[in-house]
């Protein structure tokens, strides 16, 4: 095993409850009391977006073009920025958006009803009235159920109804897929694109991962995303000999995080006795713990997550980005002297 600069050299304690391990990728904090799991896994289930992949130039600026079109499409004007990757990052964190069909229709939700509330079509306008979209997220409970409650609190009967019957998810979606995949949609998702036939912003996906750093165990991933979106990302990043087809659950498997049998498949498929999940949200961390007996978890800090509030949620390791966190891995396995 290469081992990349994590060694004891470089340890320091953070507290009574965290190692620091500085490497040349970044810092990871690895719990004390985990340790032992650590030292001893014998696989490692990624999750995609903000961990492998940055989609800062891409997932992320699809919420705001889609809802340019959208919004454009049915006559309103000023619609540029309606949703920032800010506002994505704050329902992530809100909990129960794994799926981002569905944080699109809360975020579209919103519009239609503050269009209706405020007998406008001006977006520019509706974007500065409350509730903003940050405001809705900060207090939902999780999920798209989370968010129709919450808009529904805000409308008398007649409005929901009115708002109600603009809220057409379905063409969202597929605007929404057409902006991510473009010329690439047949691939993705089976169809011809009608609105974006120009290359998708898929094509800005780009690799967090560095394979270098990949310990030599079991590898697979857990994801939001649909396989096609999965598949043609991968190809493009040059993955397919790391992650092979069938080590990757995604949303087409019939669950989402938090629900812990992501994992289980992902497991199985795999076929670790030993497992790590490597995610960047809250809803990540929850996912691991929910899992059979509990799974140790690492969240890096390259997509939306907060590194306090993981300390204060005692995650089991806490990484800058998922090449710290496998160099530090590495390095645990290195140290491990038991008999395997």
């Amino acid at each position: 095993m290469v081992k990349h600069r994590s060694d004891p050299s470089d340890v320091s304690d953070v507290s009574d409850l965290y190692l620091r391990i500085r490497t040349e990728a970044g810092e990871a904090l690895i719990l004390q009391a985990s340790m032992p799991l650590i030292a001893r896994l014998d696989g490692i289930v990624f999750d995609f977006d903000g961990v492998l992949v940055d989609v800062g130039e891409s997932i992320q600026l699809v919420h705001g073009e889609a809802a340019r079109l959208f919004f454009t499409m049915r006559g309103w004007v000023n619609c540029e920025g309606l949703v920032e990757p800010s506002d994505v990052d704050a329902f992530k964190l809100a909990g129960g958006f794994n799926n981002d069909w569905e944080l699109a229709s809360a975020w579209l939700l919103l519009y239609l009803f503050k269009g209706e509330r405020h007998h406008s079509k001006d977006g520019r306008f509706l974007k500065s009235m409350s509730p903003t979209l940050k405001e809705i997220a900060a207090g939902l409970s999780g999920g798209l159920d989370s968010a129709v409650e919450a808009v529904k609190a805000h409308c008398s009967r007649e409005e929901w109804a009115r708002v109600e019957a603009q809220w057409d998810r379905r063409a969202l979606v597929r605007l929404f897929q057409e902006v991510y995949s473009g010329d690439l949609c047949p691939e993705v998702y089976g169809f011809e694109p009608e609105t974006v036939t120009a290359p998708g912003l898929i094509r800005k996906d780009r690799p967090i991962l560095d394979r270098r750093f990949l310990p030599p165990v079991k590898l697979g991933i857990a994801t939001g995303r649909t396989r096609g979106e999965t598949m043609v990302s991968r190809r493009l990043m040059g993955w397919e000999d790391i992650f092979p087809a069938d080590a990757i659950v995604s949303e087409d498997d019939g669950f989402l995080k938090p629900d812990p049998r992501v994992l289980a498949l992902a497991v199985e498929k795999i076929g670790a006795l030993r497992p790590m999940y490597v995610g960047d949200t809250p809803d990540d961390l929850l996912t691991a713990r929910r899992y059979n007996g509990g799974m140790p978890a690492c969240v890096v800090l390259t997509g939306a997550g907060d590194r306090d509030l993981f300390i204060a949620e005692k995650a089991d390791m806490i990484a800058d980005n998922v090449n710290a966190a496998l160099i530090a891995i590495g390095g645990a396995l290195c140290r491990d002297e038991r008999p395997k």
